[in-house]
């Protein structure tokens, strides 16, 4: 019951921000993320300003509050919250790690290259060229 709460208020809380509502009255999810995502400020002044929201998103880190911006997107892409939203996931493509964070957006990509003792080499002109080299 209290995550029904969770969701009505956070959703109440939202729709005062014209910028997240589209043309019927209906929040637009992906603007919402990418607002957290994004850590706008008058957005996170917009759930500073509602204390269950505040508890439940914000953790005091030595007098300091810090947005878990992983937490609420996990929250907001919950099939409970904006039911009628087409698909949890966001109007993108690109390839994704095992967490659903894309490789576009991380700075830990690896090219795992499994033929270490070979040697790449260019220069042919045509697919039917044959080579002198003996392998």
């Amino acid at each position: 019951m209290m995550m029904q709460n969770l969701f009505h208020d956070l959703e109440q809380l939202l729709a005062t921000n014209e910028a997240l509502i589209d043309g019927s009255g209906h929040l637009i999810k992906n603007a919402v993320i990418d607002r957290a995502t994004r850590l706008d400020a008058d957005f996170l002044q917009t759930l500073l300003s509602s204390d269950p929201i505040r508890a439940h998103f914000f953790a005091d880190v030595g007098g300091t509050l810090v947005f878990d911006k992983v937490k609420f997107a996990e929250f907001v892409s919950n099939k409970a919250f904006l039911p009628d939203s087409y698909t949890a996931f966001r109007n993108r493509i690109g390839l994704t790690d095992g967490q659903g964070r894309y490789l576009k957006d991380s700075r830990d990509v690896v090219l795992a290259w499994p033929y270490k003792d070979c040697v790449l080499e260019g220069g042919m002109t045509k697919e039917d060229a044959k080579r002198d080299e003996l392998f």
